[in-house]
């Protein structure tokens, strides 16, 4: 490639090939506060098809802003994603697990009757938790601090974190000695090994624990999932798993990260699915309304026709429900004798679930992740319903617990998200979610098995024969298209503006001309550039003269 000179200095520009996304490693764990009061593996299963998973937590940072996420005036607990595992590791307060590299214990130690670290003549030992002794901190600034005040170990734990960064975790021979070098050799002192038997529901090997005090208890019985208290400085409790509270989960929504493609060949639904299946992942799915609007937006704009999306007729019916979680949960409250073929919708009345035809008109529910459960007055059909729903808030609601239902009224009968069935994804996805147009899906015998997408109404859903010819939507990395991110060096003799946004355009034509010269695609390039961050980074290196100055390279 061309050098291209440019400014005093070197600096690194990365480039993105062919349409790759973005990723920032760097960026924190993003949160998500749901006020819809689940127990915990509901509330996992909830994160797990919206997000990645319930909240992990793995340093001070993310377990004092994570209380913000909660409403302001809730205040109770919420679940977050630690459980009871099975088994017990000796592991670090500050969330490492290094003990395969390097470990001192004395003669006969450790000791699984003791939960708790200390060291004593140069070596560890364990002890009770609830034991009072002197304790050591680590600062990141300064390294080891030997501390002379009495505390068992949680409360030492909390003092270091408050005042220093942690108690101390030991990596190796020479922090250890490090160690050894501040505090009296006959000392007791805490450190921050501990014996920890709490796993995350995500995998992750972290951990950094954040118990309130006399937490967790160590009676059998006392709950095997964990909390975050919102009156305790978002310390965690251990609680029963049944217990239905708020949660918060963690990752970006699922749905953008689904890559559409757009396919401007008519064909008939089988063939097309073979297409996507071959070439990409499969037809394209649809779990949101934000999925709707960018399968929409991606078509070209002087169509204004159908396409073919992967859904079609299934081989059973279900009740699913309208938020998309797919079949209801084990939590059912039918009334006696229902369903009994009344409708393919559903309402509640009196604490109990009906059928109901889908064009009676009736008050609902809607669900607001922000703000959990609202009623509405005003009589409409399901269909009308739900889209009011989808527009207003998030969706018709989804009812996973006694708790729930009990949330609803029981003066009159309320439309809720739950209906009837029949159509699958071509990828297999258990997702329910729906967006059929007015009247659809048909239920007149041979109307059509395959669903089609329409251009002009919103991309509301029809029914169709599959054997007719129109456009279609994928989803999935193009496996003809190769991606890399290019790292670029530039340097120039003088003084050079590169973040000029037209500069930067410049480059990027001559770059596309280039790859254009080799044969490359070159259609979609970019800078990749970090929010608040410039694209171009200055270098600058510095070499020693003979007489002791420095020179600028």
């Amino acid at each position: 490639m061309k050098r291209i000179h440019s400014m005093d200095g070197s600096l690194f520009v990365l480039l993105v090939l062919s349409g790759l996304l973005k990723t920032t490693s760097g960026l924190s764990r993003q949160y998500y506060y749901i006020n819809a009061r689940m127990s915990w593996p509901e509330a996992q299963s909830y994160c797990r098809a919206k997000h990645t998973d319930l909240a992990t937590v793995d340093s001070m940072d993310d377990a004092s802003g994570l209380i913000n996420f909660v409403d302001a005036g809730y205040s109770g607990s919420v679940w977050i994603g630690l459980k009871r595992g099975t088994q017990k590791r000796w592991v670090w307060s500050n969330g490492e697990d290094t003990l395969a590299e390097y470990k001192a214990w004395g003669a006969g130690e450790p000791n699984i009757r003791n939960n708790c670290s200390f060291l004593a003549y140069g070596v560890w030992n364990t002890l009770q938790c609830s034991s009072v002794i002197y304790f050591a901190c680590y600062n990141e600034s300064t390294g080891y601090i030997s501390v002379k005040m009495w505390k068992n170990w949680t409360d030492a734990q909390s003092y270091c974190r408050q005042h220093y960064t942690d108690l101390p975790t030991i990596h190796n021979a020479v922090e250890h000695n490090q160690l050894k070098s501040v505090v009296l050799s006959t000392s007791w002192v805490w450190i921050g090994l501990f014996l920890d038997y709490w796993e995350w529901s995500d995998k992750w090997s972290n951990f950094f624990r954040y118990w309130a005090a006399g937490q967790p208890l160590q009676r059998s019985g006392s709950g095997d999932c964990v909390g975050m208290t919102t009156a305790d400085s978002g310390k965690w409790i251990h609680e029963s798993c049944d217990l239905h509270h708020p949660f918060i989960c963690h990752g970006w929504p699922k749905s953008p990260y689904r890559t559409y493609q757009y396919m401007n060949e008519s064909m008939i639904w089988q063939d097309a699915q073979s297409y996507c299946r071959a070439r990409f992942t499969d037809l394209a799915t649809a779990d949101t309304m934000n999925d709707v609007r960018r399968l929409v937006n991606i078509v070209d704009p002087g169509y204004n026709g159908s396409v073919w999306i992967g859904l079609h007729t299934g081989t059973q019916s279900r009740w699913v429900w309208s938020m998309g979680e797919g079949t209801i949960s084990n939590y059912t409250i039918w009334n006696p004798g229902e369903p009994s073929g009344d409708g393919k919708c559903v309402r509640t009345f009196n604490g109990s679930w009906y059928d109901e035809s889908c064009s009676t008109h009736l008050p609902f529910v809607c669900f607001n992740d922000s703000t959990g459960f609202i009623t509405t007055e005003s009589a409409m059909t399901w269909r009308d319903a739900q889209s009011y729903c989808r527009q207003q808030h998030t969706d018709l609601a989804s009812i996973s617990s006694p708790e729930q239902q009990n949330l609803l009224s029981n003066e009159s009968s309320l439309w809720i998200g739950l209906f009837l069935d029949s159509w699958e994804w071509s990828d297999q996805s258990n997702l329910s979610f729906r967006h059929w147009d007015a009247d659809q899906p048909s239920q007149t015998s041979g109307s059509g098995d395959c669903v089609g997408m329409t251009t002009n109404n919103s991309g509301k859903w029809t029914q169709k024969s599959c054997d007719l010819q129109q456009p279609f939507i994928c989803y999935g990395a193009d496996t003809l298209i190769r991606k890399q991110i290019v790292r670029l060096k530039l340097s120039c003799n003088g003084k050079c503006t590169l973040n000029d946004p037209s500069l930067q355009t410049a480059f990027l034509n001559m770059i596309s001309e280039k790859l254009k010269s080799m044969g490359l695609e070159s259609d979609n390039i970019k800078w990749i550039q970090r929010e608040d961050e410039e694209v171009f980074h200055l270098e600058s290196k510095y070499t020693e003269k003979s007489n002791n100055q420095c020179n600028r390279k």
